[in-house]
């Protein structure tokens, strides 16, 4: 019986021998297989290079060209807007420059014109007073003589009629002159 068991155990021992030897026999392929595998693997990854990589690569770099080709134009575009508004800030500065100008300028013919104005009402008075206040002498002379002959009139008629003599218009006149005079 030992024996037996021996033997069982024996050929259990040599089954799961083969067994294990042939599940690793499956598990590595033969030579000629191997070699097989590898040259396809080989043709698959060059035939995948020549059609999907180089065709990949050629879109990525064209992609990338074009990308790049936007970025500077963009910078381009960029540093046109900046000398845009750089010019446009000067003009404006410019502009209030001008502005300002003007305004000092319309500022000064402005004072100019009120004393000019100022000085042409001043001598406009000066000569209305003067010209009134000749007026006034005038009429005041006009006054005066006015009052003269009617004094003298008066003192003729007067004195004729004190004297109740006739006197001749030369005399008359004579005595008014002297009156007139003093």
């Amino acid at each position: 019986m030992l024996l037996q068991n021996n033997l069982i155990m024996h050929t259990i021992n040599k089954s799961l021998g083969t067994k294990i030897e042939e599940e690793l026999n499956g598990l590595f392929p033969s030579v000629p297989m191997l070699v097989a595998t590898l040259v396809a693997l080989a043709i698959i990854i060059l035939i995948l290079f020549f059609l999907l990589y180089k065709p990949i690569k050629k879109s990525i770099k064209a992609r990338q060209d074009y990308i790049q080709s936007n970025i500077d134009q963009a910078k381009a575009t960029n540093d046109l807007s900046k000398n845009k508004l750089k010019e446009a800030n000067d003009k404006l500065i410019l502009a209030h420059e001008e502005a300002n100008n003007l305004v000092k300028n319309a500022k000064i013919r402005a004072e100019k014109v009120i004393i000019s104005y100022t000085a042409k009402a001043k001598m406009e008075s000066k000569r209305i007073i003067e010209e009134a206040e000749l007026d006034i002498e005038q009429q005041k002379d006009s006054l005066m003589e006015d009052s003269k002959n009617q004094i003298a009139k008066a003192a003729t008629e007067l004195s004729r009629q004190i004297l109740k003599k006739e006197v001749s218009k030369k005399t008359e006149s004579e005595i008014i002159d002297k009156f007139l005079e003093s």
